[in-house]
């Protein structure tokens, strides 16, 4: 998950899930134009390691900084969301959540003015989760938080697939600012969504605007459940990737053939508008949308990574390469018509590879 600092409009943040259980979070710096003297390269962006976060039991080995001094359960997905119902993705507390493959969900609030309270940038801080709770049945490999902006003012939830194929609805123990009730105990499954039986799902992503998620499942099947409910048939081969437009207009989904697919989620019943049958040469492994809600990206285990626009999907607009497969897109900029505060947020993809690299994509023109 990525979003920016709120110090500085050329500064933001990324968190990363890790093979050996940690979630390591980064502070981005990018110099000013004037100062990249009109060259864009790895010389104009700076990549501070400036947070490792740590569940019950974990602990920093003296000897490696940034390691853990015993074997642990890799975690597999990291989420961040602001803790604030409105339309200011600058407000709020950050909320950052992750799950392993053991099932296990730990839960860290960073305070929204963090970067303002920070001394230095070469401290590296060591923080405890203030959560922690295992989800029975989970699959280990897939958790979305409802934005609070779409839950309302109450519970924090997070959407967890379990291996009967259900999606568990969980609280996470915390609330939402101006809630009247207290909130409920971390782990609580307060709903259950689909039937049991179901192929296990191992993607998802919630709509932007209704309390509703999709999510791809191992036979193909691609479900919206929640305050929708919808059966989107095409693919054949397991759907590792689902991303919605950030308008809710639009929902793409992608399978292990290769295959993506472009679904008009506006309609009173889905519709598909396009499909690439091999937009990959092998698995697609995530998606993004980008903020203008009609280009996204995918990327997968042939290393590539491409850009996408809605009307034009004979063949993707750019391709960038990796050596390695991609695990994870992510898109960090900030809509700007949608923040309190107007900020100059420069357009970034940030990708997560097999090999344990980090890169960073510009997405300038």
């Amino acid at each position: 998950g990525s979003g920016p600092a709120s110090s500085s409009s050329t500064s933001w943040r990324v968190w990363m899930a890790c093979g050996d259980g940690i979630v390591r979070g980064y502070l981005i710096e990018e110099k000013t134009l004037e100062m990249q003297q009109d060259v864009l390269d790895a010389s104009a962006c700076n990549c501070i390691l400036t947070h490792l976060l740590l569940g019950e039991g974990q602990e920093i080995g003296e000897t490696t900084a940034g390691s853990l001094d015993k074997m642990s359960i890799g975690c597999s997905q990291v989420e961040v969301a602001r803790n604030y119902v409105g339309d200011d993705d600058m407000a709020g507390d950050l909320l950052v959540i992750s799950l392993d493959l053991a099932g296990k969900v730990r839960i860290w609030v960073m305070s929204e003015d963090m970067d303002q309270q920070r001394e230095s940038v070469e401290e590296i801080q060591s923080v405890k989760a203030i959560k922690e709770f295992r989800v029975d049945n989970a699959t280990g490999t897939c958790l979305k938080i409802c934005p609070p902006k779409v839950s309302g003012v109450g519970d924090v939830l997070i959407a967890v697939p379990c291996l009967d194929g259900t999606i568990a609805i969980v609280a996470v123990g915390i609330s939402t600012p101006k809630a009247t009730k207290d909130p409920t105990e971390a782990g609580t499954v307060v709903d259950r969504w689909s039937k049991s039986a179901s192929p296990i799902a191992l993607s998802g992503d919630w709509h932007p605007m209704k309390k509703s998620i999709a999510v791809g499942r191992q036979d193909g099947l691609v479900e919206i459940v929640g305050e929708r409910f919808h059966r989107l048939i095409q693919h054949e081969n397991p759907v590792r990737a689902v991303s919605f437009s950030t308008d809710g207009n639009l929902l793409v989904t992608a399978s292990d053939d290769g295959m993506l697919c472009l679904w008009d989620t506006s309609r009173a019943i889905p519709v598909l508008v396009h499909h690439v049958i091999q937009a990959h040469s092998s698995w697609i492994l995530s998606l993004t949308s980008l903020w203008d809600s009609r280009r996204f990206v995918s990327c997968g285990a042939d290393g590539r990574i491409h850009i996408w626009s809605s009307g034009q999907m004979d063949q993707a607009l750019h391709t960038f390469t990796s050596d390695n497969t991609v695990w994870t897109i992510h898109s960090q900029a900030v809509k700007p018509q949608r923040q309190a505060k107007p900020t100059q947020i420069p357009p970034r993809l940030v990708s997560g590879s097999e090999n344990g690299w980090m890169q960073i994509y510009s997405l300038e023109a």
